[in-house]
Parts: C-alpha cells; structure tokens; sequence
C-alpha cells in the first residue's frame, strides 16, 4: 500500500481500480473550505488488507462493494443505474432506453478487471445470456472494441461517462433498477473533528 502524496491529515484508500468521478468533487470542496486540512489519496489492493491493521494505513475509504471490516462502519455514498455503451454510429442510439431484448441480439463485451463487481450479477439477471459474449482483461480494453462496433458493454452509467470522447455512444438500459456504486467506509470509533468535517462533505455531494 501505497500513498501518492505525502503523509497528510486526511488518508482516503480507493479500493479497486474504479475512482468515482465524485470524489474529485469531495477533494476540491476540502481544499476550499479547509485547506489547512489536505487530503491524500491512497492506493490499495484488497489483497493487502488481511494483513494490515486498516485504521494506521487510512481514515477512510471508498469501495465499490458492500465489506464487512470488524470495527468499521461501510455506508452507502453515490447511486447510478446501468447504461449501454455502444459504437457512436449503432443503430441501438435510434432508442431513448434501449430495452433488454434488443440487448439479447448483441454481442456481449465484458471485462475481467470488473468480473467481481456486484452490478455485474445484475446485468445477467437483466439480459440472460448474451449471444457471443466475449470476455478481455481490462475495461478500457471492452470499451475499445465496442468504440470499434465489435458489441457492446453494460456498466454503470457513471463508469461509461468518460469514454463518450473515445468512439462510445451511452444510453439507459431500460426498466434497470438503481444500483450503489459507492461506499464510504471509516472506523466505529469517534472519528476527530476534521474527519467528521470530510465525512459531512463525502455526503454533502451527489
């Protein structure tokens, strides 16, 4: 584990290889309104974890997944739906929401990297199994082949927001329930008054 800055008040690990875009937000909001207070981001494999005592390595973290740590508290932060990426010249863009059976005719690209993530149970369960699906080791690897027009993939909306500039058309997915995508994780005990001010601000943005 890590740090890509120097050792600082406020330690956020971000868990995963996915940073929500919102966290960006988070930190300008720190370094405005408290800029005696500065944040540093962490990196950090949950491999690492078993075999850390968490609470000398950060303050907080920011997870894609429910965890269960002994002695921490994991609070969902930031929801998004699923969407559809798709070539920005496919005929699915003719739809608003592309609906789950015009899906179930497209090949189906996904990503190892993102194989664990729990939305990715939820994509199955909504479009069955996909004709062709083909599975490679990164997302920005599925989402060059679908900017390419070999498929499409389907994640949340906010993941796919940033490769609209790279070839990649978004929809909704229709009828797609509301998902977490982020969780905020500190320890049970009193957290001091500068965390508490960061936690207020994690929560204050949407």
């Amino acid at each position: 584990m890590t740090s890509i800055y120097a050792s600082t008040a406020i330690r956020v690990a971000v868990l995963g290889e996915w940073v929500p875009s919102q966290l960006a937000d988070v930190l300008a909001l720190q370094r405005a309104e408290e800029p005696e207070t500065s944040a540093a981001l962490v990196r950090c494999a949950a491999a690492e974890l078993a075999s850390k005592s968490l609470d000398d390595d950060f303050d907080f973290a920011l997870s894609s997944t429910d965890l269960e740590w002994p002695g921490w508290v994991c609070e969902p932060l930031w929801h998004d739906t699923l969407a559809v990426a798709v070539a920005k010249r496919s005929h699915l863009l003719v739809h608003r929401d592309v609906p789950c059976h015009e899906l179930q005719k497209q090949p189906l690209i996904c990503a190892q990297s993102t194989a664990d993530e729990p939305w990715q149970a939820l994509v199955h369960r909504l479009i069955g199994d996909a004709p062709h699906e083909q599975v490679v080791s990164t997302f920005d690897m599925a989402m060059t082949l679908v900017a390419a027009g070999y498929g499409i993939a389907i994640a949340p909306a906010a993941r796919l927001a940033g490769y609209q500039c790279r070839g990649i058309a978004v929809r909704p997915l229709a009828g797609a329930p509301p998902i977490v995508m982020a969780y905020l994780l500190h320890t049970c005990e009193a957290l001091t008054e500068p965390q508490e001010r960061f936690a207020r601000r994690v929560r204050s943005v949407t």
